[in-house]
Parts: C-alpha cells; structure tokens; sequence
C-alpha cells in the first residue's frame, strides 16, 4: 500500500560549494555519485529478486537479478578502490571520522579484500569472460525446462532472453564457493554482495556527512514528503512488454533526425 514518504531535502549552497577546497569537492562530487548507483542497483535488485519464477517472466527477473547484483558487486568493488587509493583517498585525509567509522573502515577493507569481489568484477560485473562459456558446475541440475531462449515472434528487439545463457553465466560465481552444491553456493554469494554493500552504503554517507559539516557550514536542511511511496514488494519490473503503438513513428522520427549517425 502505498503511504506517505519522509524525507530530509539538504541545500547546499552555491557559494560555499564555489568556496570548498576544489578536492573536497570533487571528493563529494564523486562520493555522491558512488551513492546514487549503488542506491539504484540495490533497489532494481530487490525488484528482480521479489519477480522470480518459473514463468517466462520470472526467468527474465532471475536474469535480471543477476545482471544487478554483479554490477552491484563490481560499482562497490570500483568505489572502494577509489577511497582506498588516488586522488579521493588524498581528499578525504584530513576528515576527521569518528572512532565506529573507522572501525566500518576496516571491516570494509576486510570483505573486499576476499577473492568474491575482485573475481565478479573481474569475471562477469565488466568483463565478459576470455575463457569459453559453459555450465559444467551446474550440469548435473539442468533440465530441459531449464535449457530456453524466450523470442517474440513479430520480431520486437527488444524481447529476446536466453535463460540457459543467464545460468551458463553464473559459472564465475559459482566458483567462488567451491564444494558447495550450486544454490547454497549463489545464495552464499549473494548474502556476502549484500551485507558488504549495506556497509559501503552506510560508510559512503557517512563521509559525505562529515565533508559537508567541515566544508558546507550554511547547509540548509528541510522536510520533503512523497505522498504515495510504495512499499519495496509493490513494484514490478517487466521484461515482456508490448512495442510502443507508435513505433513506426519513432522509427521515422530518428530516421530524420539531423542528429542521427
């Protein structure tokens, strides 16, 4: 049921952002943007995960649930990179942080220092493998009903999905976890993308909080309100949709553009 949202709408005004240190704010420039894609894929990700079935749908959810954590898995990896070394780790040595944050610090430095991030992100999150696709972890667990590419038949771009290929591109992941049976080993992972990310999550903002209280001393701060929020499990993701009943005039419309290649 969908129910009013509160939020805090912080203003930071334009000329103590002109006035900040240039590396404090490029720091929370990018910091912010770090926050905005990991906020963004976790959401798509919680969407994907709630659809999955059985049904031709619900295989595209899995797809899509795969897609999301892997990137998530991969964005977290690339920001703590980031903040551990370079230009934004230089940036953020004179901020104080409280003892609790840097202790989350360490415990993040931990968690991503294990083989699960840096192999998804090197195996599936950016890059796709050099080494030949194949399921052979998952071999013994295919079936027939497993083994599907869903089409549409009038030929829509966009409504093409392989199942068999989204299980074939696990393979990397199952890895990781070796000797376990291959549910137990995705869902290991899984549980291990999502507890570190709530806790790069959590450490991102809090070291935005502390670079605008040391360099933002005029940020306003104000109550927002979504009127009609729905809750997480209310929404819905679809990958089988109908071609747009103008389509053709699309087409047209990109055809004449002066803008087009």
């Amino acid at each position: 049921m969908a129910r009013p949202r509160e939020l805090k709408k912080m203003t930071l005004p334009v000329k103590d952002l002109d006035a900040m240190r240039p590396e404090h704010r490029s720091a929370l420039l990018m910091l912010g943007l770090f926050l905005n894609e990991a906020n963004w894929l976790r959401k798509l990700l919680v969407g994907a995960v709630l659809g999955m079935s059985d049904s031709p749908e619900g295989q595209a959810s899995f797809s899509l649930a795969m897609l999301m954590a892997t990137t998530l898995a991969g964005k977290v990896f690339e920001g703590w990179e980031r903040i551990r070394i370079g230009w934004l780790h230089e940036a953020l040595q004179d901020v104080q942080l409280p003892a609790d944050l840097n202790q989350l610090r360490d415990t993040l430095a931990v968690a991503l220092s294990e083989k699960t991030f840096v192999r998804i992100r090197n195996s599936i999150a950016f890059h796709y493998p050099e080494k030949r696709l194949d399921f052979k972890s998952l071999t013994q667990h295919i079936e027939d009903s497993d083994a599907t590419i869903f089409m549409a038949p009038e030929g829509y771009g966009g409504d093409v999905l392989s199942h068999l290929s989204t299980l074939a591109g696990i393979e990397p992941l199952l890895a990781v976890k070796k000797g376990q049976v291959y549910q137990a080993a995705l869902e290991s992972v899984w549980n291990e993308v999502t507890e570190t990310t709530g806790l790069y999550c959590r450490f991102v903002s809090e070291l935005i909080a502390a670079l605008i209280l040391k360099s933002v001393p005029s940020v306003r701060v104000e109550d927002v309100t979504i009127p009609d929020a729905p809750e997480a499990d209310e929404t819905s993701i679809r990958f089988f949709v109908h071609p747009p009943s103008d389509l053709e005039e699309m087409r047209a419309e990109v055809e004449a553009s002066p803008f087009k290649a």
